[in-house]
């Protein structure tokens, strides 16, 4: 290592002094990396062989309370620590800009996983079997978020949102030496240099192991990036780590011989002569807890920034070693991979293990490595058992190395641990509810509520809450909407899932409740839908479905001012869908009848407003202007007495006017056709116009047909006599070119109506050309490029045989 420490442009020998000086120190210093399993391995021969009095562990310092419930026999990791913050008194100045309103606290949580093999986890088991104590150093994450006092004109100043999840790998793979030597290397990833240099499954030497990782952390933190540290925190996390250190040692009268740190490596290298304090931690609500947690989460693949790759496949690397079997690693991960093809249906057997193990020794072998690693094992399974390429005959196979490498794992956590308030009351209520027997079930729990029922809606209002906070328990597979009884049914899905638990402790950021979380969550999206009609009325609905008058009256207050300022067709007319689901059960709920009728009414006639300047929106807005047609239709025709039909028609026809996008224009004309303003017949003139049209105009028939038949089907087929003949004058006026421009979108078109009105067309195209009652016509489906080598073909042999005398 010596000559690439040179390289790099570092004094090795200084490296070294700096590491005799860390190894020689009284206080004993051992470096580690997050879910380790060699790294562990060599923490429990140290602490074994060393028996401090107290370990220093870098974990939260806000959850020293909690190490004895994860030690605990009954808790069985995968597990996370889970930390959360509150600023209910905004001391740290950020509400309104990391929250969505100046009413609405600044929130923050952060989970430290922690898996069999992770080396703190084993570190705080193997001091409990010495009886030492555990102490936990790390400065709590929210005393790391950066205040902010108002700018002079009383608005945040601009800020990336915090790094509260420490990663010690970015400062390693930032470093300059960690460059020089992965470019020297040739290491693909930080992943495969950490497992050729520290996973060593047959090394016993913990000490030689600690100089080894001293020396590589030393040379790294020379050459750190100052903004990697910068951004992770690192020198005020190392206060704090000195500050507990010494106070504790101070506190129970013990030497600094009688304790051990276990720590990033990149930390042992802190400025022990730093007298400046840490950050205080800022006043506010904080819960710790410890929950289940799964080999999932703890993934790169879950999104986790810290993620083990593959944890499933470092626990059996863990297990194998520790049972004497470390040469039967490759063996075991290829069997469990084969093991997942199999299962698809891959005739796979014991001898591609056999031939994935001696593969993967080979390469090590090749690639200066003292034994396989799983980047090895990855390769030899690739080379061994894809018959074709990789990316694309090799999908199946690269899916089930992800699947045995990263594993399925749940883990659980003791019952001595209390739970949060909000997982309590999700319990109580679940008691109080009488839906407790779902707990006790693994299959699905169909739940048939109505709403008139005191039981049903109180059921009701629950499981829209606990849907709402997006917490993996309850779905709603159906709801009424007339008024025959069903419009106060719900017919819901129940299922108990692990994830239920940690889902909610979420949540706890929000309400020490289920309803105080589901308020909370729903004010601040309140304050996000700002002034969006659609968005804002969608509030308002959820916040009568969850049960909270409370709330419903200030919706409806910010309902009125955001119909009234918003401008957009489509938000405008989806606000009108939600209020008038909303007035069907006005009385049913207490709502003020009176208040909805003023809203449907404003928001009626600011739609009809609006809709002219929808008349040549953007294609990815189109989607959105033709569902608020349909939405707007719909209630002018259940209620054309309160509605003013003919101030919706005539924006329609000012928009058809206006409007040079024939998409948009076939959907206002068809508009026009399905709330009786226009008839059919006028609808299939206007197709049979574009037969004389140039050929620029004639190609865009499909997308105005496709328009009409998006917003009116029923009412154009009642039409379908004249509009197949208008297609028939268009396509006999079109040249082959212009016809398969065409094609697609009349095809498109024709899609979108349903089985029995296709049926029904082509009965009407039969009649046309006189095949009606023929048993010689026939449905004909396929490709878009077989129809047009039919008509190709049909072209083809026409013109052959045009001379012929037959």
């Amino acid at each position: 290592m010596s000559s690439q420490i040179t390289d790099a442009g570092l004094d090795a020998t200084e490296i070294a002094k700096r590491v005799d000086a860390i190894l020689a120190d009284p206080l004993y210093w051992f470096p580690v990396r997050h879910h380790s399993p060699t790294t562990a391995r060599h923490v429990q021969a140290a602490i074994a062989a060393r028996k401090p009095k107290v370990v220093f562990i870098e974990g939260p310092f806000e959850a020293n309370d909690l190490i004895p419930h994860v030690v605990d026999a009954a808790t069985a990791p995968p597990v996370a620590i889970y930390s959360s913050y509150r600023d209910d008194d905004n001391v740290l100045g950020l509400n309104g800009y990391v929250s969505a309103a100046p009413d609405i606290p600044a929130r923050f949580a952060v989970w430290y996983p922690l898996t069999p093999y992770s080396p703190e986890y084993v570190a705080m088991k193997t001091a409990a079997t010495i009886k030492a104590d555990v102490v936990f150093i790390d400065l709590p994450h929210y005393a790391r978020v950066e205040r902010h006092a108002p700018t002079p004109e009383g608005r945040q100043p601009p800020r990336e949102a915090p790094v509260v999840a420490p990663n010690e790998d970015r400062l390693i793979t930032s470093s300059g030496f960690y460059k020089h030597l992965a470019d020297a290397a040739g290491f693909k990833s930080w992943d495969e240099a950490w497992d050729t240099l520290f996973e060593n499954p047959v090394a016993d030497d913990y000490e030689a192991y600690r100089r080894e990782m001293a020396t590589f952390c030393c040379a790294a933190r020379a050459t750190a990036d100052h903004a990697a540290e910068h951004a992770e925190d690192t020198v005020e996390r190392e206060r704090h780590f000195l500050k507990t250190i010494r106070e504790t040692l101070a506190a129970r009268k013990l030497k600094p011989e009688d304790a051990m740190v276990v720590c990033g490596g990149f930390h042992l290298f802190l400025d022990r002569a730093d007298k400046a304090a840490p950050p205080e931690c800022p006043a506010g609500t904080v819960y710790t807890t410890v929950v289940p947690y799964s080999y999932f989460r703890i993934s790169e693949m879950s999104g986790y920034g810290a993620g083990n790759r593959a944890p499933q496949f470092y626990q059996t690397c863990y297990d194998l070693v520790a049972a004497g079997r470390a040469s039967d690693i490759a063996m075991e991960h290829a069997i469990a991979v084969l093991r997942h093809m199999r299962k698809g249906g891959d005739p796979l057997s014991t001898a591609d293990a056999i031939s994935v193990t001696h593969h993967s020794e080979m390469l090590a072998r090749l690639r200066g490595r003292p034994h396989p690693t799983l980047d090895d094992i990855s390769d030899a399974l690739i080379t061994c058992c894809c018959k074709g390429n990789p990316n694309e005959e090799g999908l199946k196979l690269r899916a089930a190395m992800d699947t045995a490498g990263i594993g399925t794992k749940i883990g659980k956590v003791t019952s001595k641990l209390g739970r949060l308030p909000i997982v309590n009351d999700f319990h109580t209520q679940i008691s109080d509810l009488e839906l407790g027997e779902v707990l006790g079930k693994e299959k699905k729990m169909s739940v048939k509520l109505d709403k008139r029922d005191a039981l049903a809606a109180r059921r009701s209002a629950f499981l829209h809450r606990v849907s709402y906070l997006k917490v993996p328990f309850a779905g709603m597979v159906n709801t009424g909407g007339d008024f025959s009884g069903t419009l106060f049914r719900e017919d819901w899905h129940l299922k108990w899932d692990p994830k239920t638990e940690p889902a909610l402790i979420e949540q706890n950021l929000y309400g020490d409740t289920v309803e105080a979380a589901a308020l909370n969550r729903l004010r601040e999206a309140m304050a996000q839908a700002g002034t969006n009609a659609g968005e804002t009325c969608a509030r308002l609905l959820e916040a009568v479905d969850m049960d909270m008058p409370d709330l419903v009256q200030a919706a409806e207050d910010a309902c009125g001012d955001a119909i009234d300022t918003d401008a957009s067709f489509p938000s405008l007319a989806t606000a009108l869908r939600h209020l008038g689901r909303l007035e069907q059960y006005a009385v049913f709920r207490g709502l003020r009848r009176s208040v909805l009728e003023d809203l449907l009414t404003r928001c009626y006639d600011r739609a009809c407003f609006a809709l002219p300047d929808a008349a040549n929106a953007p294609e990815e807005e189109q989607q959105g202007v033709v569902d608020g047609l349909i939405s707007v239709a719909e209630v002018v025709l259940r209620d054309p007495v309160r509605y003013d039909r003919v101030l919706f028609a005539q924006a329609a026809r000012t928009a058809a006017a206006d409007s040079t996008v024939p998409f948009l224009r076939g959907a206002f004309l068809g508009l026009l056709c399905e709330i009786r303003e226009l008839p059919a017949a006028a609808l299939a003139a206007e197709v049979a116009s574009l037969a004389l049209a140039s050929v620029e105009v004639m190609v865009t028939a499909g997308d105005l047909l496709d328009g009409m038949l998006a917003v009116s089907q029923t009412s154009l087929m009642l039409g379908a006599e004249r509009l197949v003949a208008a297609v028939d004058d268009l396509l006999k006026a079109a040249e082959w070119d212009p016809f398969l421009v065409m094609l697609p979108r009349l095809r498109a078109a024709i899609e979108r109506l349903s089985n029995p009105q296709k049926d029904s067309l082509a009965a009407t195209v039969a009649r046309h050309y006189g095949l009606a009652g023929s048993e010689d016509l026939r449905a004909m489906s396929g490709s878009l490029g077989a129809t047009a080598l039919v008509a190709r073909l049909d072209a083809a042999v026409a013109a052959t045989l045009k001379d012929w005398p037959l």
